[in-house]
């Protein structure tokens, strides 16, 4: 199943968000809830998921998602007896139907992911995509209308009362069809892939998915193609993401200055920075470029750029897919949290722009999950546009490494390879060719993996990922001095080496 279509179902608002009678009507169905141990904190996340829900077409009571949304996320627990008003036969169905659906692994598990906002509200979308085709034609095409989200216009409205004063047929008519085909979001929650919400978890910034776009991370929840390369990833990121990076300062135990850095207190200015202009003194020190007298000398490591560059063309269906997108996702996030800038982009027959890989950021994950490529393939192409790239004059300098995942079918023009080694070092990762790995332009990479059959088995495919991600942080602290990079092994076999290191 695919996302809703939002361009002709963009969620409505009223010139005054809060005084309008739609906004009375849907606190009034709160007098249907059938949930204990809730209050104002579940309300108001229970809006911001109603608006989630707006924004991808969906016009659902405000009862129905607060009920269902808090059980889910763990802020209330079913009426051990009928409450609230309304018709107590569609009532007591919809109570019975929350204590079945309270059973269910995804609440039962409810501590293993983590409950933001927009998470939930796609975990919603996902049960209620079933339900809506079941409504009556009158309720199943209403707009969606976003809520208010100032707590203070709830305050003001006592849901009993707004009930008994506004016609609330669209809200029983949602809990009477939920309660006749209970079978259907019974079903839907049982089919939710809850490692998919773990893999967003981990990749946690805060209350919100920076940069994800709402209908990606539903793309994600529905899609069951997706489940071979989440199983993957969460073989990988637990132990991937335990990263600590280095202190960055060297401490000097004699008196005076140690050195002058662009970073410090103004009570160790350097003098001559007050002969600027008022202007031009205020905007050097928004970007960080006055000097400073420090006790303390700041260790500037090398400003990096890693690329890293998966195959997207249909070569790479299958378990080669699944490598490579797993590993892609491990590596990105691990350089990220060393404090490396990370690119993650797609080729095929052209190179995409792809997403800046933030050690707080969770972007990458829905497109790495949902990347299909349509152009076939040319990469002749692809490495031209490449080295083009590296060519361009840029702002700040920063040394590029690139990262290529591909198969071993790869053929790219010896002297764009060569090119482009001359200006960054590459790290190519060949998964699962077809005979023995014979490619004119191996000479010119910094290092090659072979990843043959044996290494990519179920048992060991997580090994050899790690292994390799090991290998390149090992490459990178010896750049910077902290430790000598472990020694090489040479390939065991010839032919078909399951590892093989080169170095310019």
């Amino acid at each position: 199943m695919r996302a809703p279509d939002m361009s002709s179902t963009r969620p409505q608002s009223t010139p005054e968000a809060g005084t309008g009678a739609e906004f009375e009507r849907q606190v009034g169905t709160m007098a249907l809830s059938q949930l204990e141990g809730t209050g104002a904190l579940a309300l108001m996340r229970a809006v911001a998921w109603h608006n989630s829900l707006a924004r991808l077409g969906l016009s659902v009571p405000l009862v129905v998602v607060h009920d269902l949304g808090c059980l889910v996320a763990g802020l209330g627990r079913p009426a051990t007896a009928l409450r609230g008003l309304g018709d107590p036969e569609i009532c007591d169905a919809w109570r019975r139907l929350l204590v079945e659906l309270g059973e269910s692994e995804l609440v039962r598990t409810q501590a293993g992911w983590k409950h933001r906002d927009p998470m939930v509200g796609v975990v919603l979308a996902r049960v209620f995509s079933s339900i809506v085709p079941q409504l009556p034609d009158d309720v199943r095409v209403l707009r969606p209308m976003a809520l208010p989200v100032d707590v203070v216009h709830y305050t003001r409205v006592e849901p009993s009362s707004a009930y008994n004063r506004y016609d609330q047929s669209v809200a029983l008519a949602w809990l009477a069809t939920l309660g006749t085909h209970r079978l259907l979001p019974l079903l839907e929650i049982e089919q939710i892939d809850l490692d998919a919400l773990r893999l967003l978890g981990l990749f946690r910034g805060g209350d919100a998915l920076p940069g994800v776009d709402l209908a990606d991370l539903y793309n994600v929840i529905m899609s069951p193609s997706l489940a071979d390369v989440v199983d993957f990833s969460m073989e990988l990121l637990p132990s991937i993401l335990e990263v600590r990076r280095d202190a960055g300062q060297q401490s000097f135990s004699i008196d005076g200055y140690a050195s002058i850095e662009r970073r410090g207190n103004l009570d160790d200015l350097v003098l001559t920075q007050l002969a600027y202009d008022e202007d031009v003194f205020e905007q050097r020190l928004v970007d960080g470029e006055l000097f400073f007298f420090t006790h303390e000398k700041q260790m500037e490591n090398e400003r990096r750029q890693h690329q890293v560059l998966v195959d997207g063309s249909a070569s790479m269906r299958g378990v080669r897919e699944v490598f490579a997108r797993g590993l892609a996702l491990a590596l990105c996030k691990r350089l990220a949290m060393l404090g490396e800038e990370v690119s993650l982009r797609f080729f095929d027959s052209r190179l995409y722009e792809g997403v800046k890989v933030q050690a707080s950021g969770s972007a990458e994950v829905p497109y790495a999950l949902q990347f299909r490529a349509e152009r076939g393939r040319n990469y002749a192409r692809v490495i031209r546009q490449l080295n083009a790239e590296l060519t361009m004059p840029r702002r700040t300098a920063a040394h590029t490494l690139v990262y290529l995942l591909t198969h071993g079918e790869c053929q790219l023009p010896p002297d764009e390879v060569a090119l482009l080694s001359s200006r960054a070092p590459i790290y190519g990762v060949f998964i699962l060719p077809s005979g023995p790995l014979e490619l004119p332009y191996l000479d010119s990479l910094h290092r090659v993996h072979v990843i043959d059959a044996d290494a990519i088995s179920h048992g060991r495919r997580a090994h050899k990922a790690r292994q390799i991600i090991d290998d390149v942080q090992s490459d990178l602290d010896a750049r910077r001095g902290t430790k000598p990079a472990p020694p090489r092994r040479k390939p065991m076999r010839p032919v078909r080496p399951a590892e093989r290191g080169r170095r310019r």
